[in-house]
């Protein structure tokens, strides 16, 4: 019985380990929450064109938009960044954030 006991806890030890990421610094995490931020003021347009030659010649046209959660909600982009950047590192950044 104390045997399984000591199972159960080694095993419940690291689920537990493996579901919380580890922080990362500080550096990291303001570039990383910069993108985030970005992205919470505008969508993201891309246009893209592309011409091939082979047998065939082949044309091609594609437009993507992205937009974040935060944008279409539309949460202050400094905001994001202070909260992204302590969820990740642990600690408020320490430079703010450039548009």
């Amino acid at each position: 019985m104390m045997r399984y006991i000591v199972i159960y806890a080694v095993v419940a030890f690291g689920l537990t380990a493996c579901t919380y990421p580890k922080p990362v610094s500080v550096e990291q995490a303001m570039a990383q929450c910069t993108e985030r931020a970005r992205a919470a003021v505008k969508p993201d347009v891309s246009v893209g064109v592309g011409i091939g030659v082979g047998h065939k010649v082949r044309t091609g046209v594609g437009i993507g938009i992205g937009m974040s959660t935060d944008y279409l909600k539309g949460t202050d982009p400094y905001e994001v960044y202070e909260t992204c950047v302590v969820a990740k590192s642990g600690v408020k950044p320490t430079a703010p954030l450039e548009l």
